[in-house]
């Protein structure tokens, strides 16, 4: 499906009793209404920003850990690194934090039930759908990693810092090795809903 971008938009005030004519300049005009920055602002216009999915995956403690995310960006490349946020409330938190490395799988969009079944699963079930494999023959920092097949793409990153902002972590790790191939038919998420990239013409 083709994912559409939908925006709230104000209502515009016009200076001079909204006359708009050949003699008003646009300095005479009052732009959009200033709106609060609070949370449920920041909500409703972030919703409309289209992120990849991906999935990132640990093991702590002799117990795996999964959850979807799209708060993902790259940071450098050099060193090659991409940072993560994630919600300190979230049942994969302390994990992440303790192991200080994790897998991040891009998803392409035709897995777009697949991802949406571990992002609805409870934290104990998401390894029950899809088929997981343990990273074999690598450096002890991400050696021993769970990593989604289907995934399109996957990078292993080692944490090299953490900082918390507000309710959320944020994890800046260097790729240590990768599987898979670019992504080219990624599975992407906006305003509520998954969709994919529809590319434009010429």
């Amino acid at each position: 499906m083709t994912m559409a971008v939908r925006m709230p938009y104000e209502s515009l005030r016009c200076g001079r009793g909204g006359d708009r004519g050949a003699g008003a300049m646009s300095g005479d005009e009052a732009g959009p209404v200033l709106r609060p920055g609070d949370a449920e602002t920041f909500r409703q216009v972030w919703r409309g920003f289209g992120s990849t999915v991906a999935v990132i995956a640990t093991e702590h403690g002799a117990v795996r850990h999964a959850m979807l995310a799209t708060a993902v960006s790259s940071v450098s490349m050099d060193p090659p690194s991409l940072l993560v946020c994630v919600n300190r409330t979230a049942s994969a938190h302390a994990a992440l934090h303790g192991r200080g490395a994790f897998s991040l799988g891009l998803m392409a969009a035709p897995h777009r039930d697949l991802a949406a079944a571990i992002a609805e699963s409870p934290s104990a079930m998401r390894f029950a759908h899809g088929t997981w494999r343990r990273l074999q023959d690598a450096d002890a920092a991400i050696a021993g990693l769970p990593w989604l097949e289907e995934a399109q793409a996957t990078l292993f990153c080692a944490t090299d810092a953490c900082h918390d902002y507000g309710t959320h972590s944020v994890l800046i790790a260097r790729i240590a090795g990768a599987i898979g191939a670019r992504t080219t038919d990624p599975l992407l998420y906006c305003d509520g809903g998954y969709g994919r990239f529809a590319p434009g013409e010429g």
